[in-house]
């Protein structure tokens, strides 16, 4: 559920933040609160709010901004015998998804899969669970709509109860919406997966490896 929250004004323009209700994030924070030293992998553009949140919860935090990377015309491979180019999946996972042999133990993708190419979000997700820990636990959101109000990429924010923060991070366009069966496809190797519907029916998926 979306609600004003405040403006602001940026590089871009006007910018609006906006509150969502989030039960996957209350479920992400309980398990939070209750373990100790965590190893906490935050997607989206760096945040020294979510930093500040996780470190003072007792957890370790690393950073992965792989929208903006992955708009890059660099990582299109030039068409061959009049096709159209390919995106250089290999490539752009080796550049941007080691972790020079770290693991972690909850992972907050959010709606990072949404504004990827979408040749790319399978092997995304096959990288993410092999270096979630056992036990370890990822957090998705996925958009229902392509475009509209809500779809527009942005930071999450964290907040200390069920809500979230959105906070305008770019005019990327949502590259594909993707139905329950393709997530889960995606979530193959996962133990356990829970869905969630928001009122504006965005799907949130907690799953544990």
């Amino acid at each position: 559920m979306f609600g004003l929250f405040k403006k602001d004004r940026g590089a871009g323009g006007p910018s609006v933040q906006t509150t969502r209700h989030s039960r996957g994030w209350s479920d992400t924070l309980a398990h939070l609160k209750a373990t100790e030293g965590l190893r906490v992998l935050d997607f989206g553009s760096t945040s020294p709010a979510n930093i500040n949140y996780l470190t003072g919860l007792g957890h370790s935090v690393y950073m992965a901004n792989i929208v903006q990377e992955a708009a890059k015309p660099e990582w299109l491979k030039p068409a061959v015998d009049g096709g159209k180019p390919e995106f250089d999946t290999a490539g752009f996972l080796a550049a941007n998804l080691d972790f020079s042999g770290r693991d972690f133990d909850v992972i907050l993708l959010w709606d990072t899969a949404n504004f990827l190419p979408v040749a790319a979000v399978p092997s995304v997700f096959k990288r993410l669970r092999d270096v979630l820990r056992s036990d370890g636990r990822l957090l998705a959101l996925f958009h229902a709509k392509q475009e509209g109000p809500g779809t527009g990429f942005s930071r999450y924010q964290l907040t200390d109860g069920d809500d979230l923060i959105l906070i305008p991070s770019g005019t990327f366009p949502v590259t594909a919406v993707y139905q329950t069966r393709q997530i889960e496809k995606f979530l193959e190797g996962f133990s356990d997966m829970r869905f969630f519907l928001g009122k504006d029916n965005m799907r949130e998926v907690r799953a544990i490896r």
